[in-house]
Formats: C-alpha cells, structure tokens, sequence
C-alpha cells in the first residue's frame, strides 16, 4: 500500500455555519481534527444504534465536504506551499455561489447532499479548479487505476480518469457532499429521514459555497484533516 501523503480540494463549510454544524453533527467528526466530535447540546438519535455507526465510518474517514478535486499526490516538481499560494490567489478572484436546492437524496446505495438539477455556476466553478489545479497531481499509480476501473465507467470517464486523476469531472461532475456509506438493504429509509428532519431544523437557509480547502491524507489508513482553507472573496 502506498505511504505518500495524499492531498484533495474540497468544499468544506465553515465549522460555525448552519452547514457546517449539520455535517460535524452527523458525521460526528470536525474537519481539522482526526478524532470524533460530540456536541452533546444537539441529539442524535442514531449514535447508539449500529446502523448510525455503519452508515458515518466510510464519509467521517474523509470529513464532510465535496469533492472539488478527488484525493492526489503531488507532483514531484511542485512543493505544497507553492499549491497553497496558488490556492489562495485562485480564491481571492472568486464569488460566493448558492447551493439552493441542496438537500439530502438517496444517490445510488448511499445518502448524501445533492441537489435534483444541479445549477450549472457549481459545475462550471468545478470545471475551471480542475483547470487551475490538475498540474499539481501526480499520475495514478497502477494500483489506484485498477481500483477506479473496478467500476463501471463510460468512455468519456476512462478519458477523465486518464487525463484528470478522477472520472467524475466537467460534464460528469455531480456536486454532493456524502453523509453514509453503502446502505444495508433493509435499512427501509429511516437514516435518509432522520437526515431530511435534521436538515430542515439546522439548514433553513439555502447554504452557500464560499471558499475551498485544502486536505491532507498522511497515508492510506489515516483520516483526511483539512490544513488550510481558502474563502472566497465577498463580492
């Protein structure tokens, strides 16, 4: 297994924002901090039951976030403070961008924020840090393409994987922010309900993408820890 330290862009909410706090409290995890997080003023109803603990192990592994730019090592040439310099001038030249719309679905087996018709100024914003960033990614190992290629991928994300690093980007790219990992069968809607009641209370205002950070992976087994965030400028 390789040992080299992984870097990724995400979108992670301010851990004070309406967002933030929902995903800490799902997750039970703060992006900065490996360990796991209680706030004990807020209840959860799924944090003593074993399907709670199985549905937040895989997404509290990443911190809650998405995937701006999925998870890299960096390329030889570049040092990070030079990724980070480039990060926050990238980010001083960005506008705030509304998630309205942004609510927990059912994506595929497993539950996340995403929306029904994703705005195109998300994807577009993707589009243009995959531009601005993707010189800083190593290529894949051999071992990290034969595990994306374990699932079923169009032609054109063979090509994005290829060229990019990661399948789901430009045309393919679906902004979600991920709260479970594979759901059991017979979990019958319960965790996806629990998420939409919560979010209701937490999130009553349509949440905004307003900066980009900067994540660390020390190895493969370790959590991702975000390093350094970046917000945009409000204009």
């Amino acid at each position: 297994m390789n040992s080299t330290a992984r870097f990724a862009l995400f979108f992670a909410p301010s851990d004070d924002s309406p967002l933030g706090v929902y995903g800490a409290t799902v997750l039970r995890r703060k992006a900065q901090s490996p360990s796991e997080w209680v706030n004990p003023s807020i209840p959860v109803n799924f944090e003593n039951t074993p399907v709670w603990r199985s549905c937040v192990e895989v997404p509290a592994h990443y911190g809650f976030h998405a995937t701006i730019q999925a998870p890299f090592e960096l390329q030889s040439s570049y040092a990070v403070s030079e990724l980070q310099r480039d990060l926050a001038d990238f980010c001083t030249h960005q506008k705030p961008l509304s998630l309205e719309g942004l609510g927990p679905r059912r994506t595929q087996r497993y539950e996340a924020l995403a929306f029904e018709q994703q705005p195109p100024e998300v994807k577009n914003f993707a589009a243009a840090c995959i531009e601005q960033f993707n010189q800083y990614r190593a290529p894949l190992s051999d071992e990290d393409l034969c595990r994306r290629q374990k699932k079923a991928l169009s032609p054109s994300q063979i090509g994005y994987l290829e060229d990019f690093g990661y399948p789901y980007v430009f045309d393919d790219f679906n902004f979600h922010m991920t709260l479970s990992g594979n759901m059991p069968e017979n979990e019958n809607g319960y965790y996806l309900q629990w998420l939409t009641a919560l979010y209701a209370v937490m999130v009553p205002e349509p949440p905004i993408l307003d900066r980009l950070s900067l994540f660390q992976q020390t190895d493969r087994k370790s959590p991702f820890v975000r390093i350094a965030e970046y917000p945009f400028a409000q204009v």
